[in-house]
């Protein structure tokens, strides 16, 4: 008789709109923790996704948005704030994800970071900007391969 094996369901998840979210899953095994990071420059936000991966599991995602008020749409620093914040606050109940958004005189930075180890995948469906596959409640890891391969067809650069 041969021994069942379990296989991992994989997810593939896209964290890089403005109001986005960051990734982590906890790993297994001896590999070591490699960092890859991707950029793009779209409506006025310049966005840094930086997936911390070990093999094919990310363990961590961070996103940074540098959001430009008059090249993305705002009138003003009022104005983005007056949109963004009821964004931020939507997540705010979410354990293992983080967001935080500064006002600056003519940029807001947006910082991004979910932790996978605490983190229920089906609650990150539900939150604005972020895009995952839809099996995101049976999802048993991020897929790093699968994200870079989305970033990528969506007009991503990865950081050399």
């Amino acid at each position: 008789m041969e021994p069942q094996r379990t296989t991992a369901k994989k997810l593939t998840a896209l964290a890089a709109l403005p109001f986005a979210a960051a990734l982590s899953l906890s790993a297994c095994g001896s590999e070591e923790a490699q960092e890859t990071s991707f950029t793009q420059n779209q409506g006025g936000v310049e966005m840094t996704l930086t997936y911390t991966h070990v093999g094919d599991e990310v363990i961590k995602q961070t996103t940074q948005n540098v959001i430009d008020y008059e090249a993305a749409g705002f009138g003003s620093k009022e104005d983005a704030q007056e949109i963004l914040d009821p964004l931020v606050e939507q997540a705010a109940d979410v354990e293992g994800y983080e967001q935080s958004i500064e006002y600056g005189d003519t940029a807001a930075t947006e910082e991004v970071s979910i932790d996978y180890e605490v983190v229920d995948l089906s609650q990150l469906s539900g939150i604005p900007g972020f895009e995952g596959s839809t099996n995101m409640e049976d999802a048993d890891f991020i897929s790093f391969e699968e994200s870079r391969e989305l970033l990528e067809q969506q007009g991503f650069t990865e950081v050399e």
